[in-house]
């Protein structure tokens, strides 16, 4: 498993279009790029930070050449509409070395 940590800055005043398009373009990059889904962070000074995980390093890499439905890259558009790009980043790309995230309750 692979993972990229993403670091949002959101222009002034655009945030909450910003956290109604970033659900929307996880799902397309999900459905039409392979990743395997991914988690938006806010820390306590108020950053958001994106956690998202891929099935390895050559599917994130291979997603920039995929295209999603029309419907998908108008979300995309609108959440980069509402980003500052020079200042969001990729804080890290990272191969998983061990692997106990669970969903459900640890059988003990």
């Amino acid at each position: 498993m692979f993972v990229v940590m993403f670091e949002f800055v959101v222009k002034e005043g655009c945030e909450q279009a910003f956290l109604d398009a970033w659900p929307k373009v996880t799902q397309g990059i999900y459905m039409f790029k392979g990743s395997l889904g991914s988690r938006l962070h806010r820390t306590k000074n108020g950053e958001l930070i994106a956690y998202a995980q891929w099935p390895d390093r050559a599917t994130y890499e291979l997603a920039n050449q995929q295209t999603m439905s029309e419907q998908y890259e108008t979300h995309r558009a609108q959440m980069r509409a509402a980003l500052n790009i020079e200042q969001t980043r990729i804080i890290y790309e990272m191969d998983v070395a061990v692997d106990y995230l669970q969903r459900r309750p640890f059988a003990i």
